[in-house]
C-alpha cells in the first residue's frame, strides 16, 4: 500500500511530468490555492456573484500559465560543462566552463545549478538567468590542494515560473573521475648502493652470453632450472644453483612505507604526504633523469598491496603517479611488505625504501632493517630515505648509524625542506582580454605548468 508521500510523488511524476524527456521532472511548489477552487465553485452555485466567477477564472488561468511556462522551459533548456586541461597535480588550478542554453521563446528568469562534486573546497553551484534563444556562460576555478581521486558531478538544474508555483528539475547523471597526481619535486642528490649500474650499464650485455659461474649457492624459489649446478646438487643432496657473473641491472624498486602507526604530522607537512611526493619524485628522476632506468613501485594502500614491476619510459611514470594519487595509510608494516614480496622483488636490482625515520627507533621497526639485510644476501642492493619531522631528526640520525655498518646508504629528508617543482607539461587555456572600449575577446594561450 502506498504512503501519502509516495502517492504524492507518483501524482507529480504521472500528472505534471507526463511526456517529458528522461531526467526532466516537473512538480507543484505552491498548491494550497487550488483548494479554494471547490469552495469558490460551491459558493457560485449557492450564492451566484461575479466575484466568484472572476476568482475562479483567475486561479485557473494563473496555474495554467505557470504550468505551461515551467513545462516549456523544462524542454527548452540544457546545460553543458567542460573541464579545462587533462593533467592536474596537487596545487594546480582546476577550471570548469559552464554554458546554459535556452532554445525556447521564454526567458529563463532564474536557474539554480546544483552540483554534487566531492572535490574539496569546490562549489560551482550558481544561480543564473538567460534570454530567450540565447546562452549564458560562466566558469569556476579552485586550487587542487590534495592529491587523490575525486568526482565531478552529477548535477541538477532547477528552474521555475515567474509566479513560483511550479518548479522543473533537469538531472544530469553523468559524472567524471578526476585524478589529481602528487606533486613532483627536484630531489637532492640521493646515495644509491655502491656498484649499482646506470642506464648505460644496463644496456651492455656480454657478447658471448653470461659469464662463467663464480660460485654456487642454495636454490631460491624463482631461480631458473637451467642454472642448477647438478654436480654440487648431487654431492650435497639439496638444490644448488650457479651464481653467474651477470652485469648488475639498473632496475629500481621504490618501496614506500605507508603504515599508519609510524606516520607523523598531518596534511602537506606530514610524513605520509611527504613520502608520497618523494616516491613520485624519485620515479620521475629515475625515468627522466640523466641515468634512465626501469622503475617499479611496491607499497600498500589501505588493505591492498600495489606492486608495479620495473618498466622504463614515461608511461610507467604516469602509472606510478596514478597508483600514488589515491594512496591511503595502511596497517601493513615495511617489514611485512618486504618479507611477503621478497620473491617478486627479484635479484640484482636496486631497492630504495622510503620510510618515516622514527620507525626503527620507536615502533620496534628494526625488523625492516633485517629484511633489507636479507635482501642484500639475495643480491638486492638497498638504499633508505628517512622522512622525518624536524623534531624527530635526531632519532633518524640514530637509525642512519645503525645502517652504516650494514653498508646500506641512508639519508634524512625533513618535511620542512623547500623543494622546487620538477615535473612540468604544456597545456592550452583560454584567457579573456578587455578592449579600451569596454568590450572583451577570448584568446588561447599555451603555457608550461607543473
Amino acid at each position: 500500500m502506498l504512503s501519502l508521500r509516495q502517492l504524492h510523488e507518483t501524482l507529480y511524476q504521472g500528472l505534471w511530468s507526463r511526456d517529458l524527456p528522461p531526467g526532466v521532472s516537473l512538480r507543484l511548489v505552491v498548491g494550497w490555492p487550488l483548494l479554494l477552487l471547490p469552495l469558490v465553485f460551491f459558493s457560485q452555485i449557492v450564492t451566484p456573484h461575479p466575484v466568484w466567477v472572476v476568482l475562479l477564472v483567475a486561479l485557473t488561468a494563473l496555474y495554467w500559465a505557470a504550468f505551461a511556462w515551467a513545462r516549456a522551459q523544462a524542454q527548452a533548456v540544457s546545460l553543458q560543462r567542460r573541464r579545462q586541461g587533462s593533467v592536474l597535480v596537487a596545487g594546480d588550478l582546476l577550471r570548469e566552463d559552464f554554458t546554459l542554453v535556452n532554445t525556447g521563446r521564454l526567458p529563463v528568469l532564474w536557474a539554480e545549478f546544483v552540483d554534487a562534486s566531492d572535490l574539496p573546497d569546490y562549489a560551482p553551484g550558481s544561480v543564473v538567468a538567460c534570454p530567450p534563444g540565447g546562452a549564458y556562460r560562466w566558469w569556476k576555478e579552485v586550487a587542487c590542494a590534495r592529491r587523490g581521486v575525486f568526482r565531478l558531478g552529477p548535477s541538477k538544474l532547477r528552474l521555475g515560473d515567474p509566479f513560483g508555483l511550479f518548479a522543473s528539475e533537469l538531472v544530469y547523471d553523468r559524472s567524471e573521475t578526476l585524478l589529481i597526481y602528487p606533486r613532483v619535486v627536484e630531489l637532492p642528490q640521493v646515495d644509491l648502493p655502491r656498484g649499482s649500474a646506470g642506464g648505460a650499464a644496463q644496456r651492455r650485455r656480454p657478447l658471448l652470453g653470461v659469464l662463467p659461474a663464480a660460485s654456487v649457492r642454495d636454490y631460491v624459489p624463482g631461480d631458473s632450472i637451467r642454472h642448477i649446478h647438478w654436480p654440487t646438487t648431487a654431492r650435497r643432496g639439496q638444490m644448488m644453483v650457479k651464481e653467474l657473473e651477470l652485469e648488475p641491472s639498473g632496475d629500481v624498486w621504490i618501496v614506500l612505507d605507508l603504515q599508519d602507526v609510524v606516520q607523523r604530522g598531518e596534511g602537506r607537512t606530514g610524513t605520509l604526504e611527504h613520502g608520497i611526493i618523494l616516491a613520485a619524485s624519485m620515479a620521475a628522476e629515475m625515468v627522466s633523469g640523466r641515468e634512465r632506468r626501469a622503475v617499479g613501485l611496491l607499497t600498500a594502500s589501505a588493505d591492498q598491496v600495489i606492486a608495479l614491476p620495473p618498466q622504463p619510459g614515461q608511461s610507467q611514470l604516469w602509472s606510478i603517479m596514478a597508483a600514488l594519487a589515491p594512496a591511503q595509510p595502511t596497517h601493513w608494516s615495511l617489514a611485512e611488505l618486504l618479507r611477503r614480496n621478497r620473491e617478486a622483488l627479484g635479484r640484482r636490482h636496486t631497492l630504495i625504501a622510503i620510510t618515516p625515520g622514527t620507525a626503527a627507533a620507536d615502533e620496534g621497526g628494526g625488523s625492516w632493517i633485517a629484511e633489507l639485510v636479507q635482501a642484500q644476501r639475495l643480491g638486492l642492493a638497498s638504499s633508505v630515505l628517512l622522512v622525518t619531522m624536524p623534531e624527530d631528526e635526531a632519532r633518524c640520525i640514530d637509525t642512519v648509524r645503525q645502517l652504516i655498518p650494514l653498508d646500506i646508504p641512508a639519508q634524512v629528508l625533513r618535511t620542512d625542506m623547500l623543494m622546487r617543482t620538477a615535473l612540468t607539461y604544456r597545456r592550452k587555456r583560454k584567457v579573456i582580454r578587455s578592449t579600451p572600449t569596454g568590450g572583451a575577446y577570448t584568446i588561447e594561450v599555451e603555457e608550461e605548468v607543473g
